[in-house]
């Protein structure tokens, strides 16, 4: 016997409508009907009579009724018995500043769609955490690092600066040219120790903290500055190229203490995500 054809025909029993135990399960009235049909064959009597106002259960239909819903009852009983919920997953994640919010905001969708029973909370870098995501220049001795995305590195220039027509600018070319400068900043020694190497002069107009400003003194044409592509989303203000004999990035990834009990499938979703990319 059809569980759903139970379920169906108790709806109509409880409706007295066909159209409306149709709307109450979601499901076209044929599928109704036909199920009530089959349970009609299956038991050789009739469960209702049809007439112009409706519907009335017969004398077996209305035997029928109490014995349905005992069996649905035990079925989901059943159900609740087997069933265990899965384990709620607490994580505290620290997010280093200035990271892709686009990136980020993608990675947790993700978590959390892999990991319903995820119990998320997000906080600064410098509180409390299970774990982190950061760049890869910042993992302690103590720490397991995944990774996760790789920050690509431009040149971000004012609008309208020649340096930019073709797209890609050798170092060479910056020489004594103004700098607006970040610290701190992930590839800065690896910057500078280019730059120097190369006998080259920067101007250094400013040195400030953030990206944003970092971007906002190279859009007010005080000079150009080395940045993530990605902080480039959504300003129309300025300009960017590549450096072209020269490769900058960043690898951002999970990092927690090696003695840290991250669950298995945590780690299992991220491995997943990154395998999707």
């Amino acid at each position: 016997m059809d569980f759903r054809a139970l379920r169906y025909f108790i709806a109509v029993y409880e409706e007295h409508s066909f159209s409306a135990a149709a709307k109450r399960c979601f499901v076209a009235q044929p599928s109704i009907s036909g199920a009530v049909q089959q349970l009609e064959a299956e038991l050789e009597c009739a469960l209702f009579v049809r007439h112009s106002k409706g519907i009335t259960p017969t004398t077996e239909g209305t035997e029928l009724y109490p014995k349905a819903c005992q069996v649905l009852s035990d079925v989901a009983e059943i159900k609740r018995q087997f069933h265990k919920e899965p384990e709620q997953l607490s994580l505290r994640l620290a997010l280093l500043p200035f990271l892709s919010g686009k990136r980020v905001s993608s990675l947790i969708k993700q978590l959390m769609h892999s990991l319903p029973n995820l119990d998320l909370t997000l906080v600064d870098i410098n509180d409390s955490a299970d774990a982190r995501i950061i760049s890869q220049t910042l993992l302690k001795k103590d720490e397991v690092f995944h990774k996760l995305w790789v920050d690509r590195y431009v040149l971000a220039t004012p609008l309208g600066d020649p340096i930019t027509v073709h797209k890609k600018v050798k170092l060479a070319q910056l020489n004594n040219a103004a700098f607006i400068s970040r610290a701190p900043c992930d590839i800065i020694e690896s910057w500078q120790f280019a730059i120097a190497k190369r006998g080259l002069n920067l101007k250094v107009k400013a040195i400030v903290k953030t990206e944003e400003y970092a971007l906002d003194l190279v859009a007010a044409g005080l000079g150009v500055s080395i940045v993530p592509l990605h902080s480039l989303d959504g300003r129309t203000d300025l300009s960017y190229c590549e450096v072209e004999d020269l490769k900058l990035e960043r690898i951002v990834g999970l990092a927690y203490t090696k003695d840290t009990a991250v669950p298995p499938s945590l780690l299992a979703a991220i491995s997943n995500i990154n395998k999707g990319k």
